[in-house]
């Protein structure tokens, strides 16, 4: 046997280098397409970016046009709409459309309310506390003294 491979030792040399770089190639997964890939990425990121950055600068010009040739309309007031409930922060439709319901359609008849009025309220709407917390009442007088 140890004639065998010596006569053919040339042959085991070359098959087991043939082995170790065929396995050394399976298993390393050719990073060569990898980084041919990553670069390319890079690239279109950067492009992109280029891109990005010019769009800014346009829109930032064209905004400044924009302000340079409109002229500003003078600022008028609207008025805010005396039985109109939802202007009420924290008033939601819901609790309005329940609010119609119950008789309650005006801000003098939510300013009227008594403590006991908010704890009824509160526990008609289920609205944990609401009334109080966005301060319902005080809204309301606000927007009578405003109207």
């Amino acid at each position: 046997m140890l004639w065998l491979i010596w006569q053919m030792w040339l042959l085991l040399f070359l098959a087991f280098g043939i082995g170790i770089a065929a396995g050394w190639r399976i298993w390393s997964g050719g990073t060569g397409g990898d980084r041919r890939a990553l670069v390319s990425a890079q690239e279109e990121v950067s492009r992109l970016r280029r891109q990005n950055d010019d769009l800014s600068r346009s829109l930032a010009a064209a905004r400044k046009d924009d302000d340079e040739t409109v002229e500003p309309e003078p600022e008028t007031e609207t008025p805010v709409p005396h039985n109109d409930l939802l202007v009420i922060r924290g008033l939601g439709p819901k609790a309005a459309a329940a609010l119609r319901e119950g008789g309650v359609t005006s801000f003098e008849q939510i300013a009227a309310w008594t403590g006991d009025d908010v704890a009824e309220w509160d526990e008609k709407l289920n609205a944990r506390g609401r009334i109080t917390r966005d301060d319902w009442v005080g809204q309301a007088k606000a927007l009578i003294d405003e109207g």
